[in-house]
């Protein structure tokens, strides 16, 4: 749990080399820049726009047939070897490609749907009004019913001809001067080429696409190219910025930043090369520095799953660790099977590569194996191989944890127990750090009573259910009677539960503890009323990890379902067993799919909106070093 310590620093240096300080800096890469002139101006750019590099970059990415040497990982054409306005040129190409391939893709399928339109009525030109007299084709698509629903008056007013019929509908050419009055149905209105036109532009639109798409393979020997472009400009540009936000006063320069206080002996090297002043100093009480969080390796893959919610603010907490452990335990929960956990470590490892080759992707990637041995780990103890049970007296089934001599899946009370017991906990951990936080304030006593209220309300649900009988449990195990356990738990659970919310009350109110105003009296029992109404949050965020154990029965009767329908399927006489396979491969792929969903989802949401709402408030904004990305 570690939010990097910041000090602020200012640098000041002669205005004539502040350039030169700049790009030094940058490639020093440990400050985040602030505003010092707060002028309101738009960021500067360059020559070059970002973006178009970017999406250009992205388009040759994702094509499907690289030229050899052109992956992600490899430079095939460094920046120094083409000319600055080639870059420029290859990026316009690009775009004018993926905008070229995008509307002949869109024409290439209204044509394909003209062509079905056209193809009953068969191949034809139409006629001018000229040639036909004033007179026009109307084409109608009549069900058979409703052919056998049209007036007389339709024959005697124009020439009708039944083109072409299949098993629903009738296809009818009528020549008139107005659309028939009597038809049930308007005409359609057909594409002015005949079917042959039309079939030879889609053919015309193919070739081009294939054209086009063998200038962007050959484009792809430039991706080296672009992203040093991309990396350069983006350089540029942060520079450019960095020189806005810099106080200019005569012929000095300052420039003010947060950089992390392990840094500082590096600055302070920085500074005596570069001949500049240097001065930093801690935050002030009323300043509200950027968030850099720095864990180890194989936790930091969860840093993201925290920042995609909110950055914590400067002064607030790391949840990475309790993120990590936490979101993967909830994720293999909802799974609910080992295969499907063996399914997913098999798509990490062919994924594991791309994920390598950037720093976000390896911190992703250990966080993402993690929870493939969670998951497996998980569906061993409750059994579930696809949904199939290990068979008894199998070393398989010796793992499988169990109640009443089932597995304890199936045992919905103790599932949800655990569940319940999950959720409990996990929100008296987050109370837990918000007590140490507020250590030698009045306010963390609050904190301490939901804690101690929280687990006073645990033990009286354990004293209540009728299962699984938790008392007769605890009799049997450590002695004694139920009844007498269950006394002892209710009273307990009962003087926690009142001595917790009686801490709430008193000690809510950030307002002075021993200040015996009126004013504050009143206010500090206006703010303990004001505590007490999140008993109902409290309840319903504990009832909220239910999910855990709803949606792991959820996947676990999905796979029941499909192995019985892929069992069914096999008995048919002569395709069985290939029926079979092909409904349990569909049947669970989707159900692995819809855990995997809501693995994720559900499992974000019970750290990220039920977790963070008790312990993490304050939200602050990301650290942004001024750093070089060019050739890095």
């Amino acid at each position: 749990m570690a939010i990097v310590p910041l000090r602020r620093v200012t640098l000041i240096g002669e205005l004539k080399h502040r350039d030169r300080v700049l790009a030094d800096l940058q490639r020093l890469g440990c400050v985040h820049v602030v505003d010092l002139v707060n002028d309101g101006g738009k960021p500067h750019g360059t020559g070059i726009r970002a973006e178009d590099l970017k999406a250009a970059i992205v388009y040759l990415e994702n094509c499907p047939e690289k030229r050899p040497g052109s992956s992600p990982s490899k430079s095939t054409t460094t920046l120094a070897a083409i000319r600055p306005g080639d870059v420029q040129r290859i990026a316009g190409e690009v775009l004018q490609i993926e905008s070229e391939s995008r509307a002949l893709a869109e024409e290439q399928e209204l044509v394909a749907e003209r062509i079905e339109q056209t193809r009953p009525w068969g191949d034809f030109q139409l006629s001018t009004a000229d040639e036909l007299r004033g007179r026009r084709f109307f084409f109608y698509r009549l069900l058979h019913r409703e052919a056998r629903q049209v007036s007389a008056s339709v024959f005697a007013d124009g020439y009708v001809n039944v083109v072409n019929t299949d098993p629903q509908y009738e296809y009818w050419v009528i020549v008139a001067k107005d659309p028939p009055a009597g038809m049930p149905i308007e005409p359609e209105e057909l594409d002015p080429r005949s079917l042959s036109q039309l079939q030879s532009r889609l053919t015309e639109i193919g070739e081009q696409r294939e054209q086009l798409q063998v200038r962007r393979i050959a484009l792809t020997r430039w991706l080296g190219c672009l992203r040093d472009a991309l990396a350069a400009t983006e350089d540029e540009t942060a520079r450019m910025n960095a020189k806005q936000r810099s106080l200019v006063d005569g012929p000095v320069f300052a420039l003010q930043g947060w950089a992390p206080r392990r840094q500082l002996p590096a600055l302070e090297t920085f500074a005596r090369q570069n001949t500049l002043a240097l001065h930093h100093s801690p935050p002030e009480n009323d300043e509200l520095p950027p968030t850099l969080l720095s864990n180890p390796a194989p936790i930091a893959g969860a840093e993201g799953a925290v920042t995609f919610f909110m950055t914590p603010g400067y002064r607030a907490w790391d949840p990475t660790w309790v993120m990590f452990f936490s979101f993967a335990a909830f994720f293999a929960m909802i799974l609910a099977d080992a295969g499907y956990g063996v399914v997913l470590g098999f798509l990490v490892a062919l994924s594991a590569r791309r994920l390598g080759q950037t720093a976000a992707g390896r911190k992703f990637r250990q966080l993402a194996v993690f929870m493939v041995v969670i998951t497996i780990v998980y569906g061993v103890l409750i059994g579930s191989f696809f949904g199939v049970v290990p068979a008894p007296g199998s070393w398989l089934d010796a793992l499988v944890i169990k109640s009443g001599g089932v597995g304890i899946m199936r045992d919905q009370e103790a599932m949800m127990l655990i569940s319940g017991t999950i959720g409990v906990f996990h929100l008296v951990l987050a109370n837990a750090v918000v007590a140490w936080r507020w250590l030698g304030s009045g306010h963390a006593l609050s904190a301490v009573g939901w804690v101690i209220a929280l687990v006073g309300g645990w033990l009286l649900t354990l004293t209540l259910l009728p299962k699984p009988d938790m008392m007769g449990l605890m009799a049997e195990r450590f002695g004694g009677d139920a009844a007498r356990w269950s006394e002892t738990t209710s009273s307990t659970g009962w003087w926690m539960l009142g001595g917790g919310l009686l801490l709430v009350f008193l000690f809510s109110s950030t307002r002075p503890v021993f200040s015996f105003r009126p004013r504050d009296l009143l206010g500090r029992c206006l703010d303990g009323v004001l505590g007490l109404t999140g008993v109902t949050k409290a309840f319903g965020d504990a009832l909220s990890y239910l999910r855990l154990f709803a949606l792991g029965l959820a996947s676990a009767q999905l796979a029941l379902l499909f192995n019985q329908m892929a069992s069914d399927a096999a008995e048919v006489k002569g395709v069985g067993i290939l029926l079979g396979i092909l409904v349990f491969l569909l049947g669970h792929t989707l159900n692995f799919v819809l855990a995997v969903v809501s693995g994720v989802v559900h499992g974000l949401r019970l750290n990220c909106i039920e977790f963070f709402s008790w312990s993490l408030t304050d939200e602050g904004q990301p650290f942004q070093a001024f750093e070089m990305r060019a050739n890095k």
